[in-house]
């Protein structure tokens, strides 16, 4: 049964890290190396999270269903916003519905740039395929002047399909969410003024002593021995200072100096910390095994399928008049 099949999976990936681990001991670990800007972000450079809500036309009769006043409102409101004065007291339009539009704003994005913009139904319309976003503006929660930060249109793509008729009907995937790609143009850009102090701070993505003591050491090697500029605060956060050979008096010179000088830091590579980690699903029966991990001496049953894992030591000897030594040397041993 599916049970039993977890369990065998789990007793078989147990066996074969007890032979990846007896091999690992007998070599060394190789040590892994990656950039550092692969591994840490800018403390203050932030994607913005922005929100509008607005009105999808050309549904065919898969819109807010007939005599929903909050979508009657709506397109009252937006009506009055065109100079169209009109009572909806008998609207029962299905070709439209109100939806919620959403946006990611990446930190640098320039007035002008376009993005993808994502569409739900926040009624009770059941499928947006075939549907138009009306121009929607997007504004930033965090922002009490409520500005204008992306405006948001065009054609919804839903990445599925539905079809029924007489009590039948088919279904892939969700209808009611969609997206736009690049359907946002940027009217608001984020200002972010991190490179015009004279210190940034590294954010590790996943805060770790080691991995920081590894980045500041690989930094300030990279500088001259009179010159640390690299502070590590604490297990999740490196203060740098920029090195006098990056300063200028001239604003624009240093801003540009200061991104060439993260450039820099972001190219050099540092050893990171691999902790030891094993998840297990036991919904699927998968286990992820690092690499780090290691099994003692164990033995584990179930029904007539048994796995046990031990070990001992050998003494390897060198072959006479050789410049050999004598080591231990640990074998481990699987049976099933």
């Amino acid at each position: 049964d599916k049970k039993m099949k977890k369990i065998i999976s789990l007793l078989i990936c147990i066996s074969i890290l007890a032979i990846s681990s007896s091999q690992e001991t007998r070599g060394q670990t190789q040590k892994l190396q990656v950039r550092i800007k692969d591994i840490v972000s800018l403390d203050g450079i932030y994607e913005a999270k922005l929100l509008g809500m607005g009105i999808v036309t050309g549904l065919n009769n898969t819109g807010d269903k007939q005599n929903n006043e909050v979508t009657q409102r709506f397109l009252e409101n937006m009506m009055r916003e065109m100079g169209i004065s009109i009572a909806l007291s008998r609207f029962e339009a299905k070709n439209m519905a109100v939806v919620t539009v959403t946006a990611t704003l990446p930190p640098f994005a320039k007035v002008g740039s376009q993005i993808d913009v994502q569409v739900e139904s926040f009624q009770n319309a059941t499928s947006l395929q075939g549907g138009t976003l009306l121009p929607t503006p997007l504004l930033h929660a965090l922002d009490p002047a409520k500005e204008v930060y992306l405006m948001a249109s065009g054609v919804i793509s839903i990445g599925g399909y539905g079809a029924g008729e007489s009590g039948s009907q088919v279904q892939k995937n969700h209808l009611t969410a969609g997206n736009i790609p690049n359907g946002g143009v940027v009217h608001k850009a984020m200002s972010m003024d991190v490179f015009q102090g004279e210190q940034i701070t590294l954010v590790p993505y996943h805060a770790d002593y080691t991995t920081v003591t590894q980045i500041v050491d690989g930094i300030n090697e990279n500088e001259s021995e009179n010159e640390k500029v690299a502070v590590a605060i604490d297990s999740g956060s490196i203060q740098v200072s920029i090195p006098t050979r990056y300063k200028d008096a001239d604003p624009a010179r240093y801003t540009n100096n200061v991104v060439r000088f993260v450039a820099e830091i972001g190219a050099l590579k540092v050893e990171v910390d691999r902790p030891a980690t094993v998840i297990v699903d036991e919904r699927t029966g998968t286990v992820v095994i690092g690499s780090n991990v290691t099994i003692s001496n164990t033995a584990v049953t179930h029904g007539g399928l048994t796995v046990t894992v031990g070990s001992e030591q050998e003494v390897s000897q060198p072959t006479p008049m050789s410049q050999g030594e004598t080591f231990l040397l640990e074998e481990t041993e699987v049976t099933v």
